[in-house]
C-alpha cells in the first residue's frame, strides 16, 4: 500500500495519470504491482516469511477472479499500470462495502496515485449505495487512510490475525470518520525499521522500576535486561506498541491460556502520557473483546490501580509475596 508523503510535491495527475476499470490482460501487471510493494515497502512492518506467503497467494489468476467479484480499477502512466484498488460488498451486503487491494509502485508513492484512486473507488456505485465502508488496512497505509477520513472500526482497534488495521468510514453521515484522539495497537516488532525492542523495555523500566526497588531492594540493570530478554521471546507475538496520533506511547500484551481463559498482561503508557484515561480505555475495549473469557489480572500490591479494577468488574482470585490477583468472570448467554 501507498506509504503517502503528505508534504512531497503533488504530481501531475490530470496530465499524467489516468485511472480506468480493468480490463483482460491487466492481471499479470496489477500481480507485479501489489507483490513488489509488499516486499518492497510493506515489509518494513510485517515478517518477510509473511510478505514471501502473501505474494504466492497474488496470482494473474486470482486478479481475474478479483475483478470478477468487484469493480477494479488501475492507475496507468504512458500505458504502465502503477497502481490498482477494487471496491464490492462486504459479505455480499446490500447496505455494506469494502475497499480491496489498494497498492502504488513504490516509486510512485508520494504523488498522490493512491489518493486519486480512492477518489475513483469512492465514487463507484459500490461506494454510493453504502451506509458503511470497511477497508483491512496493513500496518503501513494506516496513516494514509485516516488522512482520508477513514477512522478505526469500534473495537477494531487491534489488528486482526493477518496483520491488518480495519478502519471505516460511513459516507451518508459523516465523510470523515478519523477520531484523532483515539489510540491504536500495532503489532510488536523489531528490526532494521523499528527497534521495539529497547522502547519497551525503557516502558516497562518507567512503569515497574519503583515497585521492583521496593519488593527486592534495588533495580539491577544487567539482571532486568536478562529477565526482560526472556520476558519478549516467550510474548513477542502477543505484544502491541500502544500509539497516539502516531506517536508510539507505551505497549501492552495479553493473552489466551490453556484453560480459555485471557490474561491481560501490562499496559504500559509513558510518564507523559499518563492521567490521560488511556490506559483504562484500552483496558475496557479489552474487556470487551474477550468478555466472553473469564479475565485474569494482577498487579503490585503497592499499586492503587486495584480500585479501578473492582470498579470494573474485577474480584480477588490470590495473591503472591508481591502480587493481587483479579479474576473478572466470562459473561454468560442466557438461551432463550
Amino acid at each position: 500500500m501507498e506509504n503517502i508523503n503528505f508534504t512531497q510535491a503533488v504530481y501531475d495527475l490530470d496530465n499524467v495519470c489516468v485511472i480506468r476499470k480493468f480490463k483482460t490482460g491487466d492481471e499479470t501487471e496489477i500481480a507485479n504491482v501489489i507483490n513488489r510493494t509488499s516486499m518492497e515497502v510493506n515489509i518494513r512492518d510485517y515478517s518477510k516469511e509473511n510478505m514471501e506467503n502473501l505474494v504466492k497467494k497474488i496470482t494473474p489468476d486470482f486478479i481475474i477472479k478479483r475483478a470478477t467479484d468487484f469493480h477494479m480499477y488501475v492507475a496507468i502512466d504512458e500505458n504502465k499500470i502503477i497502481g490498482v484498488g477494487a471496491i464490492g460488498p462486504y459479505w455480499d451486503s446490500l447496505t455494506e462495502s469494502s475497499l480491496f487491494n489498494v497498492f502504488v509502485l513504490p516509486e510512485y508513492e508520494g504523488k498522490g496515485i493512491g489518493a486519486k484512486i480512492i477518489k475513483t473507488l469512492e465514487d463507484d456505485e459500490y461506494y454510493k449505495r453504502a451506509d458503511r465502508i470497511e477497508i483491512a488496512s496493513s500496518i503501513t497505509a494506516v496513516d494514509f487512510y485516516r488522512h482520508l477520513g477513514y477512522g478505526f472500526k469500534k473495537y477494531g482497534n487491534i489488528v486482526d490475525n493477518k496483520g491488518h488495521y480495519i478502519l471505516e468510514k460511513f459516507p451518508k453521515i459523516n465523510n470523515d470518520n478519523n477520531d484523532i484522539t483515539q489510540y491504536n495497537l500495532r503489532p510488536y516488532i523489531n528490526n532494521e525499521y523499528h527497534n521495539y525492542y529497547d522502547f519497551v523495555y525503557q516502558v516497562k523500566k518507567d512503569a515497574y522500576k519503583n515497585y521492583v526497588e521496593e519488593c527486592w531492594g534495588s533495580w539491577v540493570d544487567e539482571d532486568q535486561k536478562e529477565y526482560f530478554k526472556k520476558f519478549i521471546n516467550q510474548v513477542k507475538d502477543d505484544v502491541y506498541i500502544i500509539q497516539l496520533n502516531g506517536k508510539d506511547i507505551g505497549f501492552y500484551n495479553g493473552e489466551t491460556l490453556e484453560d480459555g481463559s485471557y490474561e491481560i498482561g501490562n499496559i504500559c503508557i509513558i510518564p507523559e502520557y499518563q492521567g490521560m484515561g488511556i490506559g483504562t480505555r484500552i483496558l475496557k475495549d479489552i474487556m470487551e473483546l474477550h468478555k466472553e473469557q473469564d479475565l485474569h489480572i494482577q498487579y503490585f500490591k503497592q499499586n492503587p490501580v486495584g480500585n479501578l479494577y473492582e470498579k470494573l468488574g474485577f474480584i480477588p482470585n490470590g495473591e503472591t509475596a508481591f502480587h493481587y490477583q483479579m479474576i473478572k468472570p466470562a459473561v454468560k448467554h442466557i438461551k432463550k
